[in-house]
């Protein structure tokens, strides 16, 4: 029989070496920092060996962690490969599309923009999934996966869609009273979850890009999803960190202003993700060309 295996941490340490770091395989598995460490330091006390070389910028795995690591790669990928064989036994085509995308993301960007698609191809339609699971090329059942990433996509075919700039934002109103970084200490700061293990690690990550120093002990309001941090930014709640396509079109609008000068480009960027084969359909082709048209727009 086989042994009682942690799954989910053997498959949460390959994203870590693949990505390294903690930051980004939290992304690329859509879940937080702290579920990240805990699954790494579950499986190094379960197997009794450090796995992970922890630096201030950098994840360096160990000979241990590198083998284990590439042996998780080389074993899901044989599963995915004959669960793919299975379900495509099966099912013929699926009827449209099935979109995974985070929940901001499509909440903010997608959503307001596929009256176009749909206008332009009404005998595709598209679902959308912000399951954590569909965002994991190993294991999501969705046609397109729409990733917020640092990339690294083995055996899947991978496009970058737009990159993304940062700098804070606020409502219109609240900015009328921040003349300097230090003026955040007399406000709020809004953080998506996502950034709670390393609680300001978006934020950290601007001021050090952009040279500035941050106040000490900011005041915080944490939110599980980006889009309600955009939208607690825009009812005057605080500052959130302006993520460049989920405060675009607010900023268009006139809904926040960007209360500093200063922008940094994100490590991460957002990418249209698909298996190789699924550019044989004309509806995957005919989504990602619009998506394409979209993000230069």
């Amino acid at each position: 029989m086989l042994k009682t295996l942690p799954y989910n941490a053997l498959r949460t340490l390959e994203a870590v070496v693949r990505l390294e770091g903690f930051g980004r395989a939290a992304q690329d598995l859509n879940v937080t920092q702290s579920a990240v460490s805990q699954h790494v330091k579950q499986l190094e006390e379960w197997l009794g060996h450090p796995l992970l070389i922890r630096r201030s910028r950098q994840t360096i795995p160990t000979d241990q962690g590198a083998r284990l690591a590439q042996a998780v790669r080389a074993g899901f990928g044989t599963v995915q490969q004959l669960c793919d064989e299975l379900r495509d036994s099966k099912n013929t085509e699926r009827e449209g599309l099935l979109v995974a995308t985070p929940p901001g993301f499509g909440f903010i960007w997608l959503l307001p923009r596929l009256f176009r698609f749909d206008a332009a191809y009404p005998t595709i339609p598209i679902s959308l999934s912000s399951d954590p699971t569909s965002q994991a090329p190993n294991t999501s059942d969705a046609d397109v996966i729409l990733s917020y990433s640092a990339g690294g996509f083995p055996k899947m075919h991978a496009q970058t869609l737009m990159s993304e700039t940062m700098s804070p934002v606020c409502a219109p109103e609240l900015a009328a009273h921040i003349h300097s970084v230090d003026d955040i200490a007399k406000h709020v700061m809004l953080l998506d979850t996502m950034d709670i293990p390393d609680h300001l690690s978006s934020w950290a990550f601007w001021a050090k890009e952009v040279g500035v120093k941050l106040p000490h002990s900011p005041r915080t309001r944490k939110f599980g999803q980006a889009n309600m941090v955009v939208q607690a930014a825009i009812s005057g709640s605080g500052i959130a960190m302006g993520r460049g396509p989920l405060v675009a079109d607010a900023l268009q609008a006139g809904m926040l202003v960007h209360p500093f000068p200063e922008f940094a480009h994100s490590q991460f960027s957002y990418w249209f993700v698909c298996k190789h084969e699924a550019l044989d359909s004309p509806s995957v082709l005919a989504f990602r060309d619009w998506l394409l048209q979209e993000a230069r727009a």
